[in-house]
């Protein structure tokens, strides 16, 4: 009882990683390169949030990082958030780039 719990938390964890967190590294690389040239009236403004960019995918990094460090001894587990995460990274990119 207590793995099947601990399989179905991990399960959740890798969808909400997979959609929620997919989605914040994409915003922390739309950050991180913004689209503006240098002497644009926007350009001051989009550098302002350059380091967040960086700090957003670090912090994604680190989280997935983390996962898989605690995942590698087990594989079962491993293999149920990576399923679920790809579910998610598509539901991430469906969202983004079709219905937004």
């Amino acid at each position: 009882m207590k793995n099947a719990l601990k399989k179905i938390g991990f399960s959740i964890f890798g969808l909400l990683q997979g959609t929620l967190g997919s989605y914040l590294a994409l915003l922390g690389v739309a950050f991180a390169f913004p689209e503006s040239t240098p002497g644009s009236k926007d350009y001051e403004e989009d550098m302002f949030f350059v380091p967040l960019g960086y700090i957003i995918m670090f912090i994604w990094l680190v989280v997935m990082v983390t996962a898989f460090l605690f995942l590698r001894k087990d594989k079962a587990n491993l293999l149920s958030f990576l399923i679920v995460w790809i579910v998610g990274i598509g539901g991430c990119l469906v969202f983004t780039f079709i219905i937004y």
